[in-house]
């Protein structure tokens, strides 16, 4: 049986040296080793002149990954685990490697901490790396990555009697809208975000089955109008927190404008507890915003609330989403009176 000593010990080295199991893998995903991989290029050889990687440093890779659970070896030739097979190569409908490498892109942000604790700002912010043409496509597939289950959960747990259009407000991959027109079948939603982003949100989803129920709408909802009484339900997914609290007041009380009376707007996003320290994965979120935004933040329910009521909502209740995720999030959710 393991001491006290030695348990301590193990959780601090664990949190310590958590880098040396992620960025094995993440620059794997870089260079789309597992793909290569399930394609046949299956030895550092094969790999190496493909891709102009140092054979000798590929194969000390290749076996780090290994012993981390991502491949197997046999002969001096590599074949993926079921889970990389599942996740990491690209033609699986399961594939992940869209958000994994955007967690690389990240990851000189993340360096920057001792920095950004002296001067509270980070040297780039979100827009400095959306405006480089390399990250937006990343960054758009990255969330949508992550907002498959999610999304489903979310379209299955609202209410769509009567509601027949929707605005999907900073709509990245457009996920959340997919998800909304499969469940209601007389549903249209319209797709407001940057047009740099909905050149990439409109080849994601080109070969939608439901693609005419869905349209795009250029705009920065910053600083331009959201509609006045069009739409039936607005829906603000994983925005509100790359935004300051004065910034998502004026943006709430814009999406209640765009609304019909009797219309609901739907705030999806992490949440934190009242003391803001838990649970975990959005309290490190937190410190995510800032070293990555400079000032956005993670909200409560109490915040949320707040910020609906005092745009004139009435009615306001929260539900879970994706409780068996193991990242799950919070659904908040107010009504528009009607006259």
């Amino acid at each position: 049986m393991l001491t006290s000593y030695a348990l301590d010990f193990n959780k601090l080295a664990e949190v310590v040296l958590a880098y040396r199991s992620s960025k094995p893998l993440l620059v794997a995903l870089h260079y789309d080793l597992f793909s290569h991989i399930a394609r046949g290029k299956d030895t550092p050889s094969l790999l190496g002149r493909g891709l102009g990687l140092d054979r000798r440093a590929l194969t000390v890779l290749l076996d780090a990954l290994a012993a981390l659970g991502f491949l197997s070896k046999s002969n001096g030739a590599y074949r993926n685990s079921r889970l990389a097979s599942r996740f990491l190569v690209d033609s699986s409908p399961d594939y992940m490697g869209s958000n994994l490498r955007y967690q690389e892109l990240t990851w000189d942000a993340w360096s920057d901490l001792r920095f950004v604790l002296k001067t509270g700002k980070p040297r780039r912010t979100l827009l400095d790396w959306i405006q480089q043409g390399f990250f937006t496509p990343d960054y758009v597939k990255a969330m949508g990555d992550v907002a498959r289950e999610p999304a489903r959960d979310l379209a299955r747990r609202l209410d769509w009697t009567g509601v027949t259009r929707a605005l999907d407000i900073g709509c990245g991959a457009g996920t959340y809208s997919a998800a909304f027109v499969e469940r209601a079948p007389r549903l249209s939603v319209v797709l407001l975000d940057l047009p740099s982003t909905l050149k990439v949100t409109r080849g994601l989803l080109k070969a939608h089955r439901h693609g005419r129920r869905l349209s795009f709408r250029p705009a920065d909802y910053l600083t331009e109008s959201l509609g006045d009484g069009e739409f039936d339900l607005a829906l603000l997914s994983n925005v509100t927190h790359v935004e300051d609290e004065k910034t998502n007041r004026r943006l709430v009380a814009k999406a209640v404008r765009a609304l019909k009376p009797g219309g609901r707007l739907v705030i999806h996003d992490f949440v934190v507890n009242e003391d803001r320290t838990g649970p975990r994965f959005p309290a490190l979120l937190g410190l995510h915003l800032l070293l990555f935004t400079g000032k956005g933040a993670v909200y409560t329910v109490k915040d949320y609330a707040g910020w609906m009521r005092a745009a004139g909502l009435g009615r306001v209740v929260s539900m879970p989403i994706a409780r068996q995720s193991l990242h799950p999030s919070t659904a908040v959710v107010g009504v528009k009176p009607r006259p």
